[in-house]
């Protein structure tokens, strides 16, 4: 008898295995077949972390464009470089000597080190009023003139130039700014528009924050029934000049863009030097910005730190912020004493990931031409979350289905909510995430899946995702 009932029993059991086998497999069945995909290119692996059985394995070998899934990359492997308490410094120095009447004979330097988010409004606490906080220290050291210069030193990573693999309508938006080694606000400004009241109907800037970019912007945005934004900032003939074309939603009174701040060093002395005017430190000299190893003596009397890498980590996942994300990887190239894309490599390569079919033109994701298999991502996802010495720094940098970051709105009401943690990554025809999701045994599943050129926009082709999350969370 107790035979028959240990037989009985693996029946079941074997029974239970094979029906959760036929449910994944129905569920990525119920995917591909479906028409908006007919044509796309889609790659997806999934393998339980539990029991290390391999879940889905759909053309996980193809190379697709990844989106900002790829921030994965820069986050982690910083982490594992630098480790989660590292910081990033700026220093306020001057050259020549400060005279008894409190007049500065030399120049007053801001020294960048790449700091990605110096005053940034992410990190308001962190930084307090930044510049006033400058202007305390300057008077401080005994200036009360500067018969000289206020010069940014960006010499750290040199000038860093825009991408080439990145896209012309994407360039004078926010999320196309490449980073400099003195960032200031996040290189960012504000264009506030009043929209109409009808479709097609014209749009009228109130108001530009900062505003002292002395920009000369041709407005041909209109008014749309749309909610989303769907304006572009393009850059004109002139440095100053900008171009903004595309729909905004309609009767708004105040809906604000986005755009970037091309010379964010500069930009920072001439704040600086208005400070310094207003509290009657007068200046004789320029605002000027250097790319060059400066060679002149100067002494250092003041460093402000960045907040912990763990911190700029989680904001750059859970916000998906391009800027954070090039920045971390010119440090990770600094560091390394490679290219970006080799140290990438190298790194991956080390830890026994295959490489082959991973092309890397920025750290980001917005270019086009990047290319990550979906096999080698969930292979990272693995090693991070199992064999890293930062897997639990990482893991809570990744934002939360129903609870935060660009996740916040998924899955609310379902299984899936906070069982989630995934980075997401969306452009023009390209969908995809990677991260992990519990099942309803409580075994966790590392996952990568990503589509491209699909047939839907971009909404319908995420909640085809969310609608597989939510499937996976309930097997």
């Amino acid at each position: 008898m107790k035979k028959i009932w240990i037989l009985l029993f693996l029946v079941v059991m074997s029974a239970f295995t094979y029906s959760q086998t036929t449910s994944y497999d129905q569920l990525l069945d119920n995917l591909v077949a479906k028409t908006e995909l007919k044509n796309a290119s889609i790659g997806l692996y999934a393998e339980n972390l539990n029991t290390g059985e391999t879940i889905f394995n759909h053309n996980s070998e193809v190379s697709l464009v990844p989106a900002s899934v790829f921030k994965i990359l820069p986050t982690s492997i910083a982490l594992e470089l630098f480790g989660p308490e590292h910081t990033f410094k700026t220093e306020l120095a001057y050259s020549g000597t400060i005279a008894s009447d409190g007049s500065l004979n030399g120049n007053l330097y801001i020294v960048g080190y790449g700091d990605p988010c110096l005053g940034s409004t992410n990190y308001s606490n962190h930084y307090g009023d930044l510049i006033s906080d400058w202007v305390s220290k300057i008077k401080q050291i005994g200036i009360k003139k500067i018969n000289g210069n206020i010069i940014a030193d960006a010499s750290y990573f040199n000038r860093i130039n825009i991408p080439n693999k990145w896209l012309w309508e994407d360039l004078a938006n926010y999320y196309a700014n490449p980073g400099s080694s003195l960032n200031y606000m996040d290189n960012l400004y504000l264009i506030h528009f009043q929209t109409g009241n009808i479709d097609g109907s014209p749009t009228k800037i109130i108001k530009i924050v900062p505003n002292n970019l002395n920009l000369n912007i041709d407005n041909q945005v209109l008014s749309s029934s749309t909610t989303w934004d769907e304006s572009f900032i393009f850059f004109g003939e002139n440095k100053n000049d900008r171009i903004i074309k595309g729909t905004l939603p309609w009767k708004k009174s105040d809906f604000p863009i986005k755009g970037s701040i091309t010379d964010p060093e500069l930009y920072l002395t001439k704040v600086l030097n208005d400070a310094l005017t207003s509290a009657g430190i007068n200046i004789s000299g320029n605002c000027k910005s250097s790319f060059e190893i400066v060679n002149e003596q100067r002494k250092v009397f003041h460093t402000v730190y960045s907040p912990e890498l763990s911190k700029i980590v989680e904001t750059t996942n859970f916000k998906s912020f391009n800027l954070y994300a090039e920045m971390l990887s010119y440090h990770i190239s600094k560091k390394t004493g490679k290219p970006y894309k080799e140290a990438v490599l190298s790194h991956l390569n080390s830890k026994g990931i295959n490489t082959d079919g991973l092309n890397i033109e920025d750290a980001c994701g917005l270019s086009h031409f990047n290319s990550i298999t979906a096999r080698q991502m969930t292979e990272w996802l693995k090693y991070m979350r199992k064999k890293s010495t930062y897997k639990d720094t990482f893991f809570a940098s990744l934002p939360v289905a129903g609870t935060s970051g660009t996740l916040s709105r998924y899955c609310i009401g379902t299984k899936a909510q906070n069982r989630l943690h995934a980075k997401s990554g969306s452009m023009t025809r390209v969908r995809a995430y990677g991260g992990y999701i519990l099942n309803s045994n409580g075994d966790e599943i590392v996952f990568c899946f990503i589509a491209n050129n699909y047939a839907c926009n971009n909404y319908g082709m995420r909640k085809i995702f969310e609608n597989l999350f939510n499937k996976i969370a309930e097997i």
